[in-house]
């Protein structure tokens, strides 16, 4: 029997493989990265110190200062970290299955972290003195009753961001639009802001984010809305994954690349599949030990209006946080 190569000369190759495709290819993209990635993360760590020094002259904690709420930011805000400014993003152009990857990082994982992290004072505490001025304006008028008012609450209807999270996740899906996606640094640009807003308002519906409340304070509405989304992932799962040809020529025909195009889409429907359940699976946990907390309270009084009303006119009952 032929003893076997010790020059390790095929290992050191592969280890330089990776390293390559570790090392290469980090991306920053300032439409993202600036205003959705820096901007928070650099209030947040001015803000926070300020909260901590707070609590332990006041000997209670304010909301968010939790060491939970710590990690979960950190947790979250890593992950569009992660997904914008890795070779995530610039691989995402090459294979669908990373495409795929980079699509619930940024769409479903992240933002139940980041609204459960409840990040809003710290990110206030952040702001420089010679800006909060203009930052309570900016705010008074997003809260008012004005025009800019009356945007937001449009923005952040509840039935309209949920069709909103559905319509992007199979819009970008359809061939045409991947391909201008991948193609076009523009449209890539909308793709991306499209997967972050989606995601986020959903889920701010989905996990209470004080001091900003949610409008669909219901639990039980909460779990049908994410029934409903989590079945639409599915579905998309299985029509990519059962289909017998290959969806998107633009990720057929790049050069030197060995993965099949059936193979790609095959594994990135895999992904969706699987990846997408958790993040469902521990909001709609959240969910259940509200709902069973407010009930064992006496606080959960529902009522006969048909659910769309309570959406609309907001809860039954008072909302009570689980606690920690």
């Amino acid at each position: 029997m032929a003893s076997p190569d010790m020059s390790m000369s095929f290992a050191s190759a592969q280890v330089g493989f990776v390293a390559k495709y570790l090392a290469s290819n980090w991306s920053l993209d300032p439409v993202i990265s600036v205003p959705f990635i820096f901007i928070p993360t650099v209030l947040y760590l001015r803000g926070l110190p300020v909260l901590l020094r707070q609590n332990q002259l006041n000997k209670e904690k304010a909301p968010g200062t939790e060491a939970k709420k710590i990690i979960s930011f950190a947790v979250g805000m890593g992950l569009w970290a992660l997904a914008f400014l890795s070779p995530i993003l610039f691989w995402s152009m090459v294979y669908l299955w990373v495409h795929m990857l980079f699509h619930v990082m940024v769409m479903i994982a992240a933002p139940p972290l980041l609204a459960g992290s409840r990040p809003w004072l710290a990110m206030k505490a952040g702001i420089p003195q010679s800006l909060r001025g203009i930052s309570q304006r900016i705010g008074s008028a997003l809260t008012g009753d004005g025009f800019t008012g009356a945007v937001v609450k449009l923005v952040t209807n509840p039935i309209l961001d949920v069709a909103y999270f559905n319509i992007v996740m199979w819009l970008w899906f359809l061939p045409k639009m991947m391909t201008l996606g991948v193609d076009n640094k523009y449209v890539m640009d909308v793709m991306h802001l499209s997967f972050i807003t989606s995601g986020f308002l959903l889920f701010f519906h989905l996990v209470d984010s004080p001091p900003y409340p949610s409008r669909i304070p219901n639990p039980i509405v909460r779990l049908g809305v994410i029934l409903g989304c989590t079945y639409s992932s599915w579905a998309l799962a299985m029509i990519l994954g059962l289909t017998h040809h290959p969806w998107f020529t633009v990720y057929s025909h790049i050069p030197s690349k060995t993965l099949s195009p059936m193979a790609d889409q095959q594994i990135g429907a895999s992904i969706l599949w699987v990846l997408c359940m958790e993040p469902f699976i521990y909001t709609a946990y959240y969910n259940i030990y509200l709902w069973l907390n407010m009930s064992e309270k006496g606080t959960f009084r529902d009522n006969a209006l048909p659910w769309l009303k309570k959406v609309r006119r907001g809860p039954a009952y008072s909302v009570v946080e689980p606690e920690d």
